[in-house]
């Protein structure tokens, strides 16, 4: 039997970036159409508008909204914002579950909380780790400190599992369920709506690429521009589109750095089926990202990562990639070998078969001791683009 809706146990979600709603969405989906639950989906504000854009595209809409007051854009004032803001919402509606995902102010923020109130929290993409405090910052604290309150962990891959085993969480509150990316990314492709923006000229090779690191702000993110501007220069019949963050720290050095180069585009942040459509027809990722890590070892493009460590060491296994860091001159030669190479064929991600919202609900509903309940198995996509 399954529990009616009158009975159902009530989860809230809580999401404040682009990235957290896409990996939250299909997740939401799975939960809204099971009917042991009941979902709230709360936007934490963090990037305004930005959960809103990221959901539309699987038809959901956040139901909460907070709007932290920000005037000088540090994280402390964010997360104390944040803080205030999900413990009047955990009171008011007392879940009997929160999801936090990733390792964003808002997860630490919206962990803390309802650890604090005692309410259960699931961590999504649990178990990612570079070992470097300081890389990513300060997303590795973040997500290090949610594994010591969270009560279920939902490991992307056996190598996040055996993280936080070797860390010393219990083994029965660790499930590894896959990467929601690629149910999103699935879905974005069966419906067809993963597709490029109509300026992009389908006769060139494509560079994508975006850079917006904490810690690469300044001297890195110019030298990863640098890198850019060197290899439009030596492959002038490659089109390089870089899609910036819309932090004046990263976008003025960005535009400024690629001013005159007539085969670089620089474009604000697309919406996300536009991006993925982008990345599909990519030769070529370079990237600080964590998510476009994931997402282009999924849709099999080669990538590089501007970075000197990785908490996906999935994406660069079987060739799919390397790290570079910052330094111009790697980024070029590794660029040059890479076009020149081109596109090897793939089968499978290594973060999933598009099943993790499946395997999560599945978890989630063994935390919070609700019945078995069949879930049709869902089509999925077996071509080597996905």
């Amino acid at each position: 039997m399954c529990a009616s809706r009158s009975t159902a146990r009530e989860v809230l979600i809580l999401t404040g970036t682009r990235p957290e709603g896409v990996k939250t969405a299909p997740l939401i989906r799975r939960l809204l159409d099971d009917p042991r639950f009941t979902v709230r989906v709360a936007d934490t504000g963090q990037q305004p508008g930005r959960v809103a854009e990221a959901l539309a595209p699987f038809g959901l809409h956040p139901e909460v909204s907070l709007r932290p007051q920000r005037r000088t854009g540090s994280l402390a004032e964010l997360a104390a914002a944040l803080i205030t803001g999900v413990d009047d919402l955990i009171t008011h509606h007392r879940p009997a579950a929160v999801v936090v995902q990733g390792d964003t102010t808002t997860a630490l923020a919206g962990g803390t909380v309802a650890f604090w109130r005692r309410v259960p929290v699931v961590h999504l993409e649990a178990g990612l780790r570079t070992n470097d405090l300081d890389r990513p910052f300060p997303e590795e604290a973040n997500r290090a400190m949610l594994a010591r309150i969270a009560a279920l962990h939902l490991a992307p891959t056996p190598a996040a599992r055996a993280n936080l085993i070797g860390e010393g969480i219990a083994a029965e509150a660790v499930v590894v369920t896959g990467n929601t990316v690629v149910d999103a990314l699935q879905d974005l492709v069966e419906r067809g709506t993963a597709q490029p923006p109509a300026w992009v000229d389908p006769t060139r090779k494509l560079v994508v690429a975006t850079v917006h690191r904490r810690e690469n702000w300044g001297q890195g993110v110019a030298a990863t521009v640098d890198g850019l501007r060197r290899l439009a220069a030596e492959c002038p019949d490659v089109q390089i589109v870089l899609v910036a963050h819309p932090n004046p720290q990263v976008s003025t050095v960005v535009t400024t750095g690629l001013a005159g180069v007539v085969n670089a585009r620089v474009t604000p942040p697309l919406p996300y089926p536009q991006m993925v459509g982008l990345l599909r027809i990519a030769d070529l990722v370079v990237t600080d990202s964590g998510g476009l890590q994931e997402e282009a070892a999924t849709l099999g493009v080669p990538l590089l990562v501007t970075r000197d460590t990785t908490e996906r060491p999935e994406a660069l296994t079987a060739g799919r990639g390397e790290l570079v860091g910052t330094d111009p001159e790697r980024l070029v030669s590794a660029g040059l070998r890479r076009l020149a190479a081109g596109r090897v064929a793939t089968i499978g991600s290594p973060f999933g078969d598009g099943r993790a919202s499946e395997r999560c609900v599945a978890a989630m509903a063994g935390l919070l001791g609700l019945p078995a309940h069949r879930v049709p198995q869902r089509r999925r996509v077996t071509s080597s683009v996905i």
